[in-house]
């Protein structure tokens, strides 16, 4: 947030929207955006680590309908939000090449070789290929959908999102953001193995943990406690949030059908729709989490 000097004596205040604490000065909350009045202080320089303002503040709209619409304008506003899933896709793309092109050439040597221990090193290799190409696509699909919050966040707070910042923050988080990940997938998959429902409950309360992580700096298991906690008291928000995504992905999924029976072109636009898909909805997600009415520490 951008910081204004205060006279000695001033005091960290509480916004009147979400509750989170204030620094002395600060114009917007850091939290949900809002815009904090200064009772005309002067203005210091701001810090070189912070990206320069916009002149552009969210509007300060209510309700989950206002939500999707701010996430739709914050998206057109600055579009570079889409680039991290559509670099995640395009390494995704080449770590499939690679799995399907590594995975041929094993089995084709085994095939020729025809002696049992190559084949099934050859078999064992593969596996080892797929393990790995896996666990690489989950890592980036996962840094990216990190990256996003952090950029929501910025653009949430009326600052241009920086995609090489948001890296950084991000990776100096990668523990924690995979602790919670992991855990996250361990609690939804041991629930879904005894009844489907009681998995998707499970992801229901979850469904905040990494923006709690990112953007409350929690440890995985506070992270996981935190976004229980907000769906908990406000469950009919958190539903809302959930059917409009369910809507919104019906909608985009109509959308990619009728691109995918085109040319080469139509799967280019649908693979572009995707990633607009993926900010979008994760900025609305990050909006809801972050004026949900639970006050959290700064």
């Amino acid at each position: 947030m951008f910081v204004t000097l205060d006279p000695p004596g001033d005091h960290a205040s509480v916004c009147p929207r979400c509750g989170a604490t204030v620094a002395p000065g600060a114009r917007y909350c850091g939290h949900c955006g809002l815009s904090i009045p200064t009772e005309g202080r002067p203005a210091a320089p701001e810090s070189p680590n912070l990206p320069a303002p916009t002149g552009y503040e969210p509007p300060a709209g209510d309700g989950l309908v206002a939500d999707f619409i701010l996430g739709l304008e914050l998206l057109k506003r600055y579009p570079a939000m889409v680039m991290p899933p559509l670099v995640a896709m395009a390494f995704m793309l080449v770590v499939g090449l690679i799995f399907f092109g590594s995975a041929a050439t094993m089995i084709t040597v085994g095939g020729l070789s025809r002696r049992a221990g190559v084949m099934v090193g050859a078999a064992l290799g593969g596996v080892f290929l797929f393990l790995v190409c896996f666990a690489g696509a989950l890592l980036i699909n996962l840094v990216s959908s990190a990256v996003v919050v952090v950029m929501a966040r910025e653009a949430l707070a009326g600052r241009r999102p920086m995609m090489g910042a948001a890296y950084g923050e991000v990776m100096g988080r990668l523990g924690a953001v995979v602790g919670a990940s992991l855990l996250y997938a361990l609690i939804v998959g041991v629930a879904s193995v005894f009844l489907f429902v009681p998995g998707l409950v499970a992801a229901f309360f979850l469904m905040f943990a990494l923006p709690a992580v990112l953007l409350d700096r929690l440890g995985p298991i506070d992270g996981l406690k935190r976004s229980a906690a907000l769906v908990r008291n406000n469950a009919g928000r958190a539903f809302g949030l959930v059917v409009g995504a369910i809507v919104a992905s019906v909608a985009v999924w109509m959308i990619s059908a009728i691109l995918h029976a085109l040319s080469v072109v139509g799967h280019l636009v649908s693979m572009l729709l995707a990633g607009a898909f993926v900010a979008y909805l994760t900025i609305v997600a990050v909006r809801v989490f972050q004026t949900l009415p639970v006050r959290r520490p700064a």
